[in-house]
């Protein structure tokens, strides 16, 4: 009998530069100066649960940094139960709800609360055109090319991160679209077969992701991908941050996996040098960061794409490296543990 575990999760995983393509060509021919323009607003309000809210604090902290509007990540059940104590009538709130199904219960009670003083400033971002979420906002973005079907979220995710980059960088043109695409397709051909490797070595046994900035939103949602894959012990940090107690953690039997780039990879490095110190293994992931003696793999996205742009390759190789670890452990990736792909109270 074939053995077709994890079949859908490999798929969905490698199909990103793919689906890539198709959401950022949908999102210039329909959303291309359409979109709110984030200087009208005193605050922007990003929201999600499990896997979106971790895309929620990368959204957060990416729009804080490239607008400057002070942006803010909750969980939707915070929203929902203590909504009050964040939305403050006297600011114009931007309120931003991302879920892969449209379905989750938390977010629509969080953007039903939001609604019921704000008629306009909401916006949806999610995969399914005919879900809940996307017809009771007053904006819906769907991004169907991340529709899938395996439960732990993979490329929902990464697609459903480009409508925030456009709403920061505002336009999308041919070249960049097509510079992506052949970027994100050499990039996971690159490195496709280390991650696989790393991923069935199961001399490891503690995974830690670090990552500064926007880049310890994805950090958080790398952790998640290995828990819910692969069962396995997995934390995230911030990099200087994990001096501070975890580290206590780290052995000859742990792997370090350190979300990089050019502007912050001079404080990071040293974090590097101390863990390799202590026995581990180091995995940098990185836009044109260069090899030290303390990085036993480098996933170097390059300088093709402009960096507010790269985020989304942060992803799939890692993605890839959970789905890889939980088949050598006889799991099935498609079907984690305790969990369905929506979670309706």
């Amino acid at each position: 009998m074939q053995d077709d575990r994890g079949k859908f999760t490999q798929a969905e995983i490698l199909s990103q530069p793919e689906t890539w393509e198709e959401t950022l060509r949908y999102l210039k021919s329909d959303w291309v100066g359409k979109l709110p323009d984030l200087q009208d607003y005193d605050q922007i309000v990003i929201t999600g649960c499990g896997s979106t809210y971790y895309l929620s604090i990368w959204a957060a902290r990416f729009l804080h940094c490239t607008t400057g509007v002070p942006a803010i990540a909750l969980p939707s059940s915070e929203l929902w139960y203590a909504g009050d104590v964040w939305l403050k009538p006297f600011k114009k709130v931007l309120f931003i709800a991302i879920s892969r199904s449209g379905q989750t219960t938390e977010t629509l009670k969080a953007l039903n609360g939001f609604l019921e003083n704000h008629t306009e400033d909401a916006l949806a971002i999610t995969c399914y055109k005919d879900s809940q979420l996307a017809k009771m906002s007053p904006l819906s973005i769907i991004t169907t090319a991340g529709m899938e079907h395996s439960i732990a979220q993979t490329r929902s995710f990464s697609n459903m991160m480009w409508p925030i980059i456009l709403l920061s960088e505002k336009n999308i043109t041919e070249t960049l679209i097509s510079a992506i695409q052949v970027t994100a397709q050499s990039f996971l051909a690159n490195y496709q077969e280390t991650a696989a490797g790393i991923g069935e070595n199961l001399d490891i046994e503690r995974f830690f992701f670090l990552g500064n900035g926007p880049l310890f939103g994805l950090s958080q949602e790398v952790m998640l991908k290995m828990k819910e894959m692969s069962l396995s012990y997995s934390e995230a940090f911030h990099f200087l941050e994990f001096r501070h107690g975890p580290m206590s953690m780290v052995d000859h039997e742990s792997l370090i996996v350190g979300f990089t780039n050019r502007s912050t990879f001079l404080y990071e490095l040293p974090v590097f040098n101390d863990m390799k110190k202590l026995g581990a293994k180091i995995l940098a992931v990185g836009n044109s960061v260069e090899k030290a003696h303390s990085i036993d793999y480098l996933f170097n996205i390059g300088d093709k794409v402009p960096s507010p742009w790269t985020y989304p390759f942060y992803l799939p190789p890692i993605q890839l490296l959970a789905c890889k670890r939980s088949l050598a452990k006889g799991l099935n990736p498609d079907k984690p543990e305790n969990l369905t792909a929506v979670v309706e109270l």
